[in-house]
């Protein structure tokens, strides 16, 4: 396994102590301390947790490249507010944005097919999230102490269905 410390890093994930493995990033002694993050072109998976528990990270910017986040790669960063999720992702994982406190909307990618455990879990100010009907597999309590979601999903849908299974506000497309 090829370690690349800090190689084509911005300053900000190098001072963390961040680093790429394999086309990987991950996380070093410390957590993120920015408010903004912009993953550089090339990285091509998060490592699990890489990010979970940066206090002020408000905005995330991933690459076209990358087609792995890891398990709770972002779990419990309060102030995260928006990010864009690629097209090469296929999965959330295990509580991916879980206790996410600012989120407010998510927006999944056609490529997506699956959503872990708890990837949404007590993000209290998610008001919409949007799933392509690619999805086929969602955990029971991907939306677990999330009490303003509403699904947005394609009339016959997997994910319209789980909405309405679960109880969650659904507005079909």
């Amino acid at each position: 396994m090829q370690t690349n410390k800090n190689a084509a890093l911005p300053e900000a994930l190098s001072r963390d102590s961040f680093f790429l493995r394999d086309g990987t990033l991950c996380r070093g002694d410390h957590p993120y301390t920015g408010t903004e993050l912009v993953v550089p072109s090339g990285v091509t998976g998060i490592e699990s947790g890489c990010f979970c528990g940066s206090p002020v990270l408000r905005s995330v910017t991933l690459p076209e490249t990358l087609t792995e986040l890891g398990a709770s790669a972002f779990e419990d960063c309060p102030a995260l507010e928006t990010i864009r999720i690629p097209y090469g992702i296929t999965r959330l994982r295990k509580k991916t944005f879980s206790g996410c406190g600012s989120l407010r909307c998510a927006e999944l990618p056609p490529s997506v097919t699956s959503i872990g455990e708890w990837a949404f879990r007590s993000c209290t100010a998610l008001k919409r999230v949007r799933i392509p009907d690619t999805v086929t597999e969602i955990c029971a309590e991907v939306f677990l102490s999330c009490p303003e979601v509403t699904v947005q999903a394609k009339e016959g849908s997997f994910a319209a269905a789980y909405a309405r299974k679960f109880g969650l506000q659904l507005e079909e497309r």
